[in-house]
């Protein structure tokens, strides 16, 4: 078997990947820049050079080790199988690769949870039709509970302005376990994810924007570049006792802070009920199907 020499995906190695990205154009969350940095802790990303492609391993706690879509154009089976020996399994692939699989050789199994959200961005802002009723009436009763709203986009990620944001996470992570639970990424995963994106603001070309009422913070929302047409949104927060704040903070994202995007990619719903149900709401374009491919025999 070729030896691969992994190394976990540091700083220094931002500027080769943005190249690489930017080349591959990616539809999937998961080959987002920012994501292969903020989410560290958790998936521990290694990277390793094989020819003129860029293999990406994902080590998280939850489940067993995988690999991303190789960086490069686009792979032959050989490089497909040759990542897939050295890791084991590959996941979070789009549908785009599976002709390139020898389905003699891998099974190829669909990944619903974690299929992304797409959305036209122009659609999430005019509201228009019966199917949007509901949204348009919850923006209207945030307007009602707090007049003179503010949302304000975040260009400087001062020291104060990150403590009061972790600060209104934290509050809304413990009314979201005390109510509904949290997702399988702890509060503390998401913390040291928040912080990571605080200390790589501009490396990462972040963009953010917070919902104030009378300086209080009512939501933020943090996203990037996913593509060329494409922003994704890696956080979004509101205030859980606010009803319309959740929409809110997201009408307003979409109609300043994300302007220049013709779609929106709101990631995954992991399998949990009330966000695939609440992701569905906004009637996506359509979902961006992935899939995982592991050797016949292993499971």
């Amino acid at each position: 078997m070729i030896g691969l020499e992994w190394k976990p995906v540091r700083l220094e190695n931002l500027a080769e990947l943005r190249q690489a990205l930017a080349v591959k154009n990616p539809e999937v969350s998961e080959l987002s820049l920012a994501n292969l940095f903020l989410w560290q802790e958790f998936d521990r990303p290694q990277m390793a050079r094989w020819e003129n492609y860029i293999f990406l391993k994902l080590s998280p706690p939850n489940e067993p080790p995988y690999a991303l879509e190789p960086l490069g154009s686009l792979p032959s089976p050989s490089v497909l199988e040759t990542c897939l020996r050295q890791v084991g399994r590959l996941s979070r692939l789009p549908g785009t690769i599976l002709p390139l699989i020898p389905l003699e050789k891998f099974i190829v199994k669909e990944n619903r949870d974690q299929f992304d959200y797409l959305y036209l961005r122009e659609e999430m802002v005019s509201l228009r039709g019966r199917k949007f009723d509901g949204k348009r009436n919850l923006l209207r009763r945030f307007r009602q509970a707090c007049p003179n709203f503010e949302f304000r986009i975040i260009s400087q990620i001062e020291e104060r302005l990150q403590q009061d944001i972790l600060g209104f996470f934290l509050t809304w992570a413990k009314e979201k376990d005390r109510t509904n639970g949290l997702t399988c990424l702890s509060v503390e995963d998401q913390s040291l994810a928040l912080k990571r994106a605080f200390e790589f603001w501009d490396d990462l070309g972040l963009l953010g924007g917070m919902l104030l009422y009378k300086g209080e913070i009512k939501g933020f929302i943090v996203a990037s570049r996913l593509n060329r047409d494409t922003a994704v949104v890696h956080f979004q927060y509101a205030d859980l006792s606010s009803p319309g704040a959740a929409q809110t903070l997201l009408w307003e994202a979409c109609l300043s802070l994300l302007q220049p995007f013709p779609l929106i990619n709101l990631e995954q719903d992991l399998g949990i009920p009330g966000l695939r149900k609440a992701k569905l709401s906004y009637h996506p374009l359509r979902l961006i199907a992935k899939y995982d491919v592991e050797p016949i025999g292993s499971s």
